[in-house]
């Protein structure tokens, strides 16, 4: 077995690692710009016409319209009769986005039984909402890459034309749009893994004085630290990943490639973490090639959360298959997952149990 790249750096060096917060230039204008086009949206949950399914994904059972009139796929699961919703939890995908939106049920099952209105959600150009995008994962350059380098030509408003703060949009509105369906009477939970972290947290500062997303769960959380990721070619640049896209795009970026790494920090997740102020569980790794550990680390170590209302549960490897013990550690981390959800509890009490085990082993202490 080929373990994952350290990266040259200890488990300690790891998991400590931080990065500049500081807003790159124009870092204001850009996401005043993002707010007023963001706000001009009024999200409405509706179930999907069935002869408007999406062919991408078809499971997708519910929709809404985001910014430019793209219509978002979704699927909502709601306790059952008698079962009282005590929270609206909004899920992400990750960026290899395998399987059906249906395929999540079972995983949710639970956290639904304890009272959670779960909205499992596609950001535009992922299978389920890509009537108005096409489907955008296998475009040229891959999906974070589609309208990338447009923008850096234009330089005046990178908003017009780069998704990824497009679907940052997406999510910002899939949780409005559940808030209002659950009439405000709940709050409003965030989850999401790899890319879905990352947009997670971009997506939880921005609506920070519009809708405080209460709990927020993330795991490997990607799209942070771009300036580590780009001064380190070589591990973490696989061809269908994230950081392998940007790689090969910023190596034919020629005379443009200052302006692209400027826009990777304008939508940096570790920048955007400090305005991250409500409960937050993640799942860290030690090794990790894909989402390389330390700037997963990073946007961990930058959210602004109270320290005793963050928790950092560590795992041996991130996206790579280690074994039996590994798996026993992620498995185990969604068991403190569900508990870190169930709105019946004080998200303190609940962790209460986990604490013993956030960086190693095989179940949690009694209750």
């Amino acid at each position: 077995m080929i373990e994952p790249s350290d990266f040259g750096l200890s488990p300690i060096a790891t998991l400590s690692h931080v990065t500049v917060t500081t807003p790159a230039p124009g870092h204001s204008a850009f996401w005043a710009r993002w707010r007023k086009a963001f706000d001009e949206v009024r999200p409405v949950l509706g179930p999907r016409p069935t002869a408007g399914r999406d062919p991408t994904d078809p499971t997708a059972t519910h929709e809404f319209e985001g910014v430019h009139s793209t219509r978002i796929g979704c699927l909502l699961w709601e306790p059952p009769r008698g079962v009282p919703v005590r929270a609206g939890l909004v899920a992400l995908h990750g960026y290899a986005c395998d399987g059906p939106l249906a395929a999540d049920e079972e995983r949710w099952a639970r956290l639904v039984l304890r009272g959670v209105a779960v909205l499992a959600v596609r950001v535009r150009g992922f299978p389920g909402s890509c009537l108005e995008t096409g489907l955008l994962r296998g475009c040229e350059g891959g999906w974070i890459a589609h309208g990338l380098m447009e923008a850096a030509a234009r330089g005046d408003d990178p908003l017009a034309g780069w998704v990824l703060p497009r679907a940052v949009m997406d999510v910002g509105h899939a949780c409005l749009a559940l808030a209002a369906h659950l009439r405000g009477r709940v709050p409003i939970f965030l989850q999401g893994e790899s890319f879905g972290g990352g947009l997670a947290v971009i997506t939880a500062a921005q609506l920070a004085g519009r809708l405080e997303i209460a709990r927020l769960a993330i795991g490997w959380p990607s799209l942070g630290d771009w300036s580590w990721r780009l001064a380190r070619p070589g591990p973490g640049v696989e061809p269908g990943a994230i950081g392998g896209q940007v790689a090969a795009l910023m190596a034919r970026a020629g005379s443009r490639g200052e302006s692209l790494a400027g826009l990777l920090r304008l939508a940096d997740a570790s920048v955007h973490a400090p305005r991250v102020r409500g409960a937050v569980l993640a799942k860290l790794a030690v090794r990790d090639e894909s989402v390389p550990a330390p700037t997963a680390a990073a946007v961990f170590n930058a959210l602004g959360s109270d320290p005793g209302r963050k928790w950092r549960f560590v795992v041996p490897y991130g996206h790579f298959d280690g074994g039996l013990r590994p798996a026993r550690r992620i498995a185990l981390f969604e068991r403190a997952r569900e508990e870190f959800l169930d709105p019946a509890r004080p998200v303190e009490e609940s962790m209460k149990m986990w604490e013993p085990v956030m960086t190693g082993g095989d179940r949690p202490a009694p209750a």
